[in-house]
């Protein structure tokens, strides 16, 4: 499960995703258009369902999402942005 780190809010844009830590003063922009959203990070989404939820509303073929996504989700790991540990 793929949930936000302690302390990051997320924020919906128009053009994908803006990540924060005020504590740190760190931001992280992800170009994601309408592929991601807020609620991916909530603590109840896997990469594969939040593949699913893409390709549903997007009619992106899933090949795509799956090249595509583990690139966005690493950055954010290594940004401390986000965790694959449940709480």
């Amino acid at each position: 499960m793929t949930r936000l780190a302690d302390d990051v809010r997320v924020r919906k844009e128009s053009w994908g995703l803006l990540f924060y830590v005020r504590a740190r003063h760190r931001v992280c922009f992800v170009r994601s258009g309408d592929w991601l959203y807020p609620r991916h990070f909530d603590g109840t989404w896997t990469l594969d369902g939040i593949v699913e939820d893409i390709t549903r509303r997007t009619g992106t073929p899933a090949e795509i999402i799956e090249r595509s996504l583990p690139g966005l989700t690493g950055h954010l790991a290594a940004s401390r942005m986000i965790s694959d540990e449940v709480r």
